[in-house]
């Protein structure tokens, strides 16, 4: 065999043993909030801390594509200082929502008594196919390039209580982790172990789908819009 081959061929060979022999490590990125507003923790300009207590998002998945994202977020502080200044109130809104697994437009901030009410579209949050609508954020993108490491984060809720549903006449159907109920998927900290920090990830296999009520055949529908999504960097 020609030498060149021969190098070449153990090249290749302690390449793979390499790979294979190097420790595991996680080089995803950190993890994220399903609702970034939901885990409020900030510091205002003169100091006033911002900060979450009980809260709750709904996302809901629409026919063409777009979905609206409404959070109410209990404040366990900070709640004067946001009422008095709309500025300070959208700033804040806007850069926790961002912390999310969203990308927030039309951010709109607002304050009901102790109660941060924001609400935001993401028009890039599902892929439709066959009809349905595939919600997509909820399993974290991996390295389409083989032999690649990365990806993106772990989810974790963020909230209280995490509700997926679909427009009206839409039915969302999806992880068998999450309550079905009436058509919506809900999940709440009380059904998952949190970690040492207190955040409650949620392991998603199968993402939502938003299929119409009385459309033909929408199990099969749901099922292979899934596999025609592109959950991938």
């Amino acid at each position: 065999m020609d030498p060149r081959t021969i190098a070449a061929a153990m090249a290749i060979f302690l390449l793979a043993v390499g790979i294979a022999a190097a420790p595991a490590t996680d080089a995803r990125a950190p993890p994220t909030p399903i609702c970034g507003v939901c885990d409020l923790d900030r510091t205002t300009p003169d100091g006033t801390p911002v900060t979450a207590g009980e809260s709750s998002l709904t996302v809901t998945l629409h026919r063409n594509g777009s979905t609206t994202w409404d959070a109410r977020v209990d404040l366990a502080a900070g709640g004067d200082a946001l009422a008095a200044n709309e500025s300070l109130r959208h700033t804040i809104a806007s850069e926790a929502a961002r912390d999310g697994i969203a990308e927030p437009r039309d951010v709109d901030a607002r304050i009901d008594g102790d109660t941060l009410v924001v609400g935001y579209r993401d028009p890039n949050a599902t892929e439709r196919h066959l009809g349905v609508v595939v919600f997509t954020p909820l399993t974290p993108a991996s390295p389409s390039v083989p032999f690649v490491i990365g990806g993106e984060g772990a989810r974790y809720l963020g909230a209280d209580r995490l509700t997926v549903r679909g427009a009206s006449g839409w039915d969302v159907r999806g992880d068998a982790s999450a309550a079905d109920s009436d058509g919506e998927l809900v999940w709440t900290r009380e059904g998952i172990d949190p970690d040492d920090e207190g955040r409650a990830f949620v392991d998603v296999d199968r993402d939502p789908v938003a299929v119409e009520g009385d459309s033909l055949l929408p199990g099969p529908r749901a099922w292979i819009g899934r596999l025609l999504t592109s959950d991938t960097l």
